[in-house]
């Protein structure tokens, strides 16, 4: 399963395609005015990860979607073209991580669908298992009861498949906390899953925490007044 991490702590972790869930759910949902040292803390995450970005083979499709993110930039009235640039960088690292974390959430999702399969089939031999040997200890101890001088094969016999059945169905309570556990591994792993990205909504909150552009009536930071206390400026999508 993928290692989940909190959007409280991505520049501990980095940006990656593990934690490419919380930033994605972080950005699309923030409400604006936010904390100066937040605003900080994300510019430096997203910088660094625009730093250390490799550019992508050129192709068709890649310039296709290049073109068509940059007019969307514009759509926004970005118009000084290193911020156009520059948010166009960080957007295709942006489609790369998404790409990476689709592939590993499915991949995740089908290594335990597979363990939850096997567990079932376990669980079934289990129980088939221990019925037949319990089968075999009650026909044992029937010979067992009905022979006047029971010989020490007959005595074995029971005392081994008792244990065998015992045994099996000892298995059952640990294999069905397994069978919760996949279940719930699978329900975080598709609750974490980001099927789509929201590119408008992106551009919006990613120009205005980079400083890219400026709205009138929407306030990015928290200011603090003379005596030390923040303002309360009412929030913003």
């Amino acid at each position: 399963m993928q290692s989940l991490v909190n959007s409280d702590n991505l520049a501990e972790y980095g940006l990656s395609a593990i934690t490419f869930p919380a930033f994605y759910k972080k950005i699309t949902s923030m409400r604006f005015p936010i904390a100066v040292a937040e605003v900080l803390e994300l510019r430096s995450l997203i910088n660094h990860t625009a730093d250390c970005f490799e550019e992508p083979t050129d192709s068709p499709q890649n310039r296709e979607f290049r073109d068509s993110l940059l007019a969307a930039i514009h759509s926004f009235g970005i118009d000084n073209r290193h911020h156009a640039e520059r948010l166009l960088r960080l957007l295709t690292v942006i489609r790369g991580l998404h790409y990476q974390h689709t592939i590993e959430s499915r991949d995740a999702e089908q290594r335990l669908r597979a363990s939850q399969a096997d567990n079932r089939e376990s669980r079934a031999r289990s129980v088939l298992y221990g019925t037949y040997a319990l089968a075999a200890m009650t026909a044992c101890a029937v010979g067992w009861y009905l022979t006047k001088q029971p010989g020490l094969p007959v005595k074995l016999l029971t005392l081994l498949f008792a244990v065998l059945g015992l045994d099996y169905f000892h298995a059952l309570p640990r294999l069905d906390r397994e069978r919760e556990n996949y279940a719930k591994e699978i329900s975080e792993v598709l609750r974490q899953r980001i099927d789509s990205l929201n590119w408008r909504t992106l551009i919006h909150k990613l120009s205005l925490i980079l400083g890219y552009k400026q709205i009138q009536g929407i306030e990015v930071f928290q200011h603090i007044d003379e005596r030390g206390r923040m303002d309360r400026p009412y929030s913003i999508h």
